[in-house]
């Protein structure tokens, strides 16, 4: 790799072997990178979650050229590396610098291009089975009379119904895909609290809430829309039952059978054995989790879940927990989903800042 001018355009690292999370500089750093020692041992995790795999993927070429973003407790900074593969071993030498305006703009309009032509490929996917479905009923009904052309009007008014349903989720995807600019400080049990009482109340369903749950910087709104949603999901893949009860949104011993429902006399006086979803919020290191028992999520699909358009629910539109995804990632911070100790859904979210009291 040349530069013609022979100054160096940045600091110089090596990456022995190549890989993503080993990281040596040549000199000491330049208060323009957010880097903080010569040599470093979990770059991926310093690297920005959407800028990842476009990082891994360029390291594996033989010249490497990329922009990403490096979190720091302040913000996320710009920079640009560039390599070469300098020996047998793969290992990667190349200089380290701050990237402009211009690299940190044009990455945001390609993300922006890559968000859009999703949503155009949901769109034409998605959309086109129910519109057919009301043209061709609509077409019958022309032909018929009385009852006849009433059912088929009827599973056009259905379908019509549910292209509403995926217009109104696929824009709330779009809208919760943005970059959260601004946080504020937030009770992270008051936000638990708030969407169990839209999303909990009437349901077969239970919150446990272990404490203490963390305060942390973020847009409220947006993270109490992760809570609905996830306690959505529970409860509609969780249980099975006709006839709603009421939930207690009360703090409950984790060990007590999740069947038995301790609360108000109403609930005493079905026995007992009613089919309850139990959700359980608590904390975690570095952010918070959500568990419930309800029937879990196969291994093989643990990843896909988070991506739009993928349900296990024939009137699902599969984007209920692609939007819990966005807005995750729109904090910075990440998502897993595993198996919860009940051996239901565990969402897992981690690589938040919480805000601890002083002492």
């Amino acid at each position: 790799m040349s530069h013609g001018t022979g100054i160096r355009p940045g600091v110089p690292y090596r990456r022995p072997g190549g890989t993503v999370d080993r990281l040596v500089l040549e000199s000491e750093p330049t208060e323009r990178l957010p880097i903080d020692e010569r040599s470093v041992n979990d770059w991926r995790e310093r690297v920005h979650p959407d800028d990842r795999d476009r990082l891994c993927d360029a390291l594996s070429d033989e010249e490497v050229d990329i922009a990403y973003r490096v979190r720091t407790e302040e913000s996320n900074t710009w920079i640009t590396e560039r390599g070469v593969q300098a020996s047998d071993d793969e290992t990667i030498v190349g200089y380290l610098f701050p990237a402009g305006e211009r690299v940190e703009r044009r990455r945001r309009l390609e993300r922006q291009r890559e968000r859009l032509e999703e949503f155009v490929g949901v769109v034409s996917h998605d959309l086109r089975n129910p519109l057919s479905i009301a043209v061709g009923n609509l077409e019958l009904a022309r032909d018929l009379e009385g009852e006849q052309a009433t059912e088929r009007l009827d599973r056009v008014h259905e379908a019509l119904e549910r292209m509403d349903t995926l217009i109104a989720d696929m824009l709330a995807l779009a809208r919760e895909g943005r970059i959260v600019e601004e946080t504020a400080e937030a009770d992270v049990e008051r936000i638990v609290r708030q969407a169990w009482s839209t999303t909990g109340t009437g349901a077969p369903a239970r919150l446990v809430i272990e404490d203490p749950l963390p305060r942390v910087p973020c847009d409220d709104r947006r993270l109490r829309r992760v809570f609905e949603n996830l306690f959505r999901n529970a409860i509609e893949h969780g249980v099975d039952v006709d006839d709603p009860i009421e939930h207690v949104a009360t703090p409950e011993t984790l060990d007590r059978d999740s069947s038995t429902v301790d609360g108000p006399d109403e609930l005493q006086a079905s026995g007992g054995s009613m089919d309850v979803v139990r959700v359980v919020v608590g904390p975690t290191a570095d952010g918070f989790y959500i568990d419930d028992d309800g029937p879990g999520i196969p291994p093989d699909r643990r990843e896909q879940i988070l991506e739009p358009g993928h349900s296990t629910r024939p009137d699902g539109t599969g984007f209920g927990l692609a939007i819990v995804e966005r807005i995750v990632t729109a904090h910075g911070w990440e998502i897993e989903v595993t198996e919860s100790r009940f051996g239901g859904a565990r969402f897992e979210v981690t690589d938040v800042e919480t805000v601890t009291d002083a002492e």
